[in-house]
């Protein structure tokens, strides 16, 4: 059992947990209880499901990300080679070594229970001192504290976690945030048992599948995610699609509708991917006067930004997320600056400060235009997604997520195919 509630709790109203250190220990007292007193613990199917979990999140990953041997290299070690894997719930250890034969060379595997991570690490050869060691390695924390260094992973699994999360929607945030792109995001529910007259009724087995999918929808909606199988194309940028579409799941669908498949082991099953270079499926163009803004971006971060009128923007604005998108900037009219240049843009209502509720649209220039220029009209076609909004506790840890967007941002911006997405007519320019 999870011990959870429903992942649909997560998004309903009063659905996350206040007492979040009282909640942690409460799990712990229970994932410590399921395996006291057993000597050789074992979950219904665990060894299927290592095997399904592990598969659903390193299929065609370990050729790509893990290379040949070098000559050298020692027990057929890959130098440089890196396939880095977040598994949320220990268990018994099984998904851990499922994910070593697979391929997998860093596993950190979290728990709140220090007995279920003992007994798990019981399954695996332990790893000598050498912080970059090729192995398993357990700790016991909240998955919303690991660290960045941890990171960055190329695979993130939720064994049967998520819904005994205190804030499943922080924990999956804040778990997604710590892949690269590319990277797959795997969140694996026991399905719940239907109760009652209904218990026997294959009906009633879909239809709380189907309340288990519209909840990860809501969950997943504003997060750089896509189902696997269709995010090569990139994110769909519709506020509500996602959680729309969820009823009408089918699994051959070449639409974002649910991240959900088939489970041979009978679970809730949800594979997601971040798309390549965060990329949006389509390009979204903005163009507007710029406006006075509040006087922060220079001033207190370092981190200079021209105001779009937001209400020139409403019908663009309308399906967009809140959240940190990035692509290309230029100002049209200006004969010097009519090239694009690389920019960050955020699309929100500021959470971190409490200066009202309105929403602007911030550009981020990746290059110095010398001058500033209120009033005059700026174009910007954003083509990728970062994060959502989000609230900081102060200003410094803001700053510091800027710095990193800014820098994912630049990185994917470099990729020809991502400068391929803008016009070159007026002589295309991105600042490197």
């Amino acid at each position: 059992a999870t011990h959870g509630r429903p992942v649909v709790a997560a998004v309903a109203e009063g659905g996350v947990v206040v007492d979040k250190a009282a909640h942690n220990q409460e799990q712990a007292a229970l994932r410590d209880e399921m395996v006291s007193g057993c000597t050789e613990c074992t979950m219904p199917m665990e060894a299927d499901r290592a095997a399904t979990l592990a598969d659903a999140a390193l299929v065609g990953r370990t050729d790509g990300r893990v290379g040949a041997a070098h000559p050298g290299d020692e027990d057929g070690e890959r130098e440089g080679s890196s396939l880095r894997v977040l598994v949320v719930g220990a268990e018994t250890g099984k998904l851990a070594a499922a994910l070593v034969a697979a391929g997998a060379s860093h596993i950190l595997v979290i728990d709140h229970s220090q007995a279920m991570l003992d007994r798990a690490a019981e399954a695996l050869d332990p790893l000598g001192t050498m912080g970059n060691q090729r192995g398993v390695r357990f700790l016991r924390t909240d998955v919303t504290a690991i660290p960045p260094y941890q990171g960055p992973f190329d695979a993130v699994i939720f064994n049967a976690t998520l819904a005994a999360q205190a804030d499943p929607a922080d924990a999956l945030r804040r778990a997604t945030l710590l892949t690269r792109p590319g990277a797959r995001v795997v969140v694996s529910e026991r399905a719940p048992e239907p109760s009652g007259e209904t218990a026997a009724s294959p009906a009633a087995a879909v239809a709380a599948l189907l309340v288990l999918d519209a909840g990860m929808a809501a969950l997943s909606a504003d997060l750089p995610l896509e189902a696997a199988r269709v995010a090569g194309k990139g994110k769909v940028m519709d506020a509500g699609a996602r959680v729309r579409a969820a009823a009408d799941f089918t699994p051959d669908s070449d639409t974002a509708s649910s991240a959900m498949v088939d489970d041979p082991c009978g679970d809730a099953l949800w594979v997601y991917e971040v798309p390549p270079l965060y990329s949006l499926r389509d390009a979204v163009l903005l163009a507007a006067q710029v406006v006075t803004g509040f006087g922060r971006g220079s001033k207190q971060m370092g981190v200079p930004t021209a105001n779009l009128d937001p209400a020139m923007l409403e019908a663009a604005l309308a399906p967009l997320h809140r959240g940190v998108y990035f692509g290309f900037a230029r100002l049209p009219e200006d004969p010097k600056h009519a090239a694009w240049c690389k920019c960050v843009v955020n699309v929100g209502q500021r959470p971190t400060f409490a200066d009202g509720d309105g929403v602007t649209v911030e550009v981020h220039a990746l290059r110095d235009f010398g001058r500033d220029f209120y009033g005059e009209n700026m174009e910007v076609v954003m083509i990728g997604y970062v994060r959502p909004e989000m609230r900081f506790d102060g200003l410094p840890a803001l700053v510091a997520r800027i710095m990193t967007d800014i820098g994912l941002a630049r990185g994917a911006l470099d990729a020809e195919e991502a400068r391929g997405r803008v016009d070159a007519s007026p002589g295309f320019q991105a600042d490197r």
